[in-house]
């Protein structure tokens, strides 16, 4: 299957529509805000808060 990659500003209802989007589609589906504070146990808006955009981006 193709992915699908959901853009969009913040509180746009990404999250959302993925879930709604996967769910309908029997497709997985992976919020990368989610997997980034699993691996290093910041999320997104600490981690550039703390460490900076260009790090986040690094």
């Amino acid at each position: 299957m193709d992915r699908i990659a959901l853009i969009g500003l913040p509180g746009s209802g990404k999250s959302t529509v993925g879930e709604l989007l996967a769910a309908r589609l029997k497709a997985g589906y992976v919020d990368i805000d989610g997997s980034i504070e699993e691996l290093s146990g910041w999320n997104p808006a600490r981690w550039i808060e703390q460490k900076g955009l260009p790090a986040f981006r690094a």
